[in-house]
């Protein structure tokens, strides 16, 4: 049993604490030092996810407040490889890792399946170190700074430089604490591009929140779904799920570029269907790394809070509950339907709802919104609906007209005689000529008497009682058909015994596309002429690149047909790989010029960050480059 135990610092992996545990203790062999803190000399000294903590928590000094779940879950990087573990599985790793099976932790996390590797060396920040020198008196190893793909210090937004001490030394019972002597700054300074730097912060800091959360677990196909939603949305797939695959990936590619991607061991093919993007999108139970989950929720957009939490789903259709365009219902185009289906259409390729309501109506249209006008329309009746059918026989015992008849219940003439053939009734269209009466071609009595006057009257009287503070227009809208009837047989009437004639303030919702197409397209172009004067390095021009700066990539990405001059002049101004990879070479030569730097063609490519197989797809560039060089020389 130890006699005392170190207070493990903010942030400080237990490997450190055990390490300083060493120093302190005195002890010259390491199996010594085992022996104290585990009761045996066998266990294997491991940085990222130890096991045997129930040993350790034992054979603490008495009285000790340290828990095995408080060292795993702050001390440890399990909080980091579990979070998107499943809840049994995440549970299991963090028995292996109280117990002595820690041969089991890293196959059940997927470290060993995935093809971001572990850290070769311990990684410190400069500025850390100075400030916990200051602070306790000596450095210790940061957890944060320890996880792969982290190589910024989320604190300080510095680069994180490899120590001496690698993470798994030649002893595998050594452990090494950090110090002065083995966390030397080197010569050569880390220096990434601003826009490289950049994303590796904000990784950092999203790895950093992870760390220091104990969100929700979930199954693996809660996040499947939870991204497909969002590329639905964004139109990277269709509402069936069906991933357009390499616009997706290319979109993907050119959020990040290839030069980050390659830092963070994620980069991706987009010729190959089986990379670990698509992986994260197709296949049911494969886990994929942490990071990997980090970088696609930021593309995406999705919040960390939101990825855990909030369930995503494409709405087409918007919120309901949706109106029930049900002519003869009483609750017509009131919003009381909540029952929504979607599927998609593989020959309009959009998606199609079906709405049903409980007076039996059910209807179809094509999606998605882009409207509140659009909520009041339907493609198909898939279903009229007792309520309908009532209605129906209804007006064929009061003798209307077909016309009249087709127009109460919202639909036309041939749909009104097949149900009435349906429903076995007798029209009096069908035997108008045993009556007596004249009739007009639309089936409209011609006598003076017309007994339907009455009724349309009386409807339209309870319709103003219902509606007392809508106007003439107003009550039209809410019942077409009567009005249209009162008009054509009874306007003197009509004209009389309507509400005065209101000036209504009606918003007009929708857009005005030409309008917003010279609104959007001067501050594209500010934008773009910024980027191509920055003296920053080159960041490459896309419509996704410039949507995200503008905060309207959505828009872009969606409707840029809606828009036409902004779509003309974007074309012209995207880059291509090559371009954008060739104007990088051409800044890295300013830039070394300034610098005073000797143009060597090695610098040049390293600045621009350009890998050597692309030299070839720019050789009139070099070679003017070398040209000039000869020049210079002489």
């Amino acid at each position: 049993m130890m006699t005392f135990f170190p207070v493990p610092y903010e942030d400080e992996v237990l490997y450190s604490v055990l390490a300083r545990y060493h120093v302190r203790s005195g002890n010259i062999s390491y199996k010594a030092t085992m022996r104290d803190l585990f009761g045996a000399t066998s266990v294997t000294a491991v940085m990222d996810l130890p096991s045997n903590i129930h040993n350790l928590v034992n054979n603490m000094p008495l009285n000790s407040r340290y828990t095995e779940e408080y060292l795993i879950k702050n001390h440890t990087l399990f909080p980091f490889y579990s979070a998107f573990l499943p809840p049994e599985r995440a549970e299991k790793v963090l028995e292996s890792m109280k117990g002595e099976n820690g041969g089991s932790v890293y196959s059940r996390t997927g470290i060993m399946a995935s093809s971001v590797t572990l850290n070769q060396y311990f990684k410190f920040c400069s500025v850390c170190a100075k400030e916990d020198k200051l602070q306790y008196g000596e450095l210790y190893w940061h957890r944060v700074h320890q996880i792969p793909g982290v190589l910024i210090c989320p604190k300080h937004h510095v680069p994180l430089y490899d120590s001496q001490v690698p993470v798994r030394g030649y002893n595998k019972h050594e452990y090494k604490a950090a110090g002065e002597e083995n966390c030397v700054k080197p010569d050569i300074v880390i220096n990434y591009s601003d826009d490289v730097f950049e994303k590796l912060n904000r990784l950092a800091e999203d790895v950093q929140v992870l760390l220091n959360s104990d969100f929700e677990k979930r199954d693996i196909e809660w996040y499947k779904e939870q991204y497909l939603a969002k590329m639905i949305e964004m139109g990277f797939a269709t509402s069936n799920g069906k991933v357009h695959q390499k616009e997706f990936i290319k979109e993907f590619i050119d959020y990040y570029g290839e030069v980050f991607l390659d830092i963070v061991q994620s980069g991706v093919d987009v010729d190959n269907d089986s990379n670990w993007l698509m992986d994260m999108v197709r296949k049911k139970n494969k886990t994929a790394h942490p990071i990997r989950h980090l970088l696609l929720s930021r593309f995406l957009g999705i919040s960390l809070h939101d990825l855990f939490y909030k369930k995503m789903e494409y709405k087409p259709f918007g919120d309901g509950p949706w109106p029930c365009l049900n002519a003869a219902a009483d609750h017509y185009l009131k919003p009381v339907v909540s029952d929504l289906k979607v599927t998609h259409s593989t020959d309009l390729k959009c998606p199609v709802g079906t709405f049903s309501c409980t007076c039996g109506f059910v209807y179809t249209r094509s999606g998605p919104d882009e409207s509140e006008d659009a909520r009041y329309r339907f493609g198909r009746i898939k279903a009229f609906g007792t309520v309908w059918e009532e209605k129906l026989k209804e007006l064929v015992n009061q003798k209307l007209s077909l016309r009249e008849t087709a127009r109460l219940l919202g639909v036309d003439a041939n749909t009104v005689k097949k149900y009435a053939r349906k429903l076995g009734l007798t029209t009096y269209w069908e035997k108008r000529s045993e009556d007596d009466s004249v009739y007009d071609n639309d089936g409209n009595i011609y006598s003076s008497t017309n007994l339907n006057k009455d009724y349309y009257r009386e409807k339209w009287n309870e319709l103003r009682k219902q509606y007392p503070e809508m106007g003439k227009t107003q009550l039209r809208q809410v019942d077409k058909a009567l009005f249209a009837w009162l008009y054509r047989n009874d306007r003197e009437w009509l004209n009389q015994n309507s509400p005065d004639k209101k000036v209504a303030n009606v918003a007009n919702n929708r857009v005005d596309w030409n309008q917003r197409d010279n609104e959007i397209l001067p501050q594209i172009k500010e934008i773009v002429d910024r980027m191509l004067n920055s003296d920053a390095k080159p960041e490459r021009i896309t419509i996704s690149s410039i949507g995200s700066k503008l905060g309207i990539r959505g828009l872009l990405e969606k409707h840029l047909d809606k828009l036409p001059k902004t779509k003309a002049y974007l074309d012209s101004v995207k880059e291509t790989n090559h371009d954008f990879r060739l104007r990088r070479f051409r800044w890295a030569v300013k830039e070394l010029e300034k610098e005073g730097e000797e143009l060597q063609l090695w610098k040049i490519m390293r600045k621009a960050g350009i890998r050597e197989e692309y030299m070839k797809s720019f050789e009139n560039e070099i070679n003017n480059f070398q040209k000039i060089s000869i020049i210079n020389e002489t």
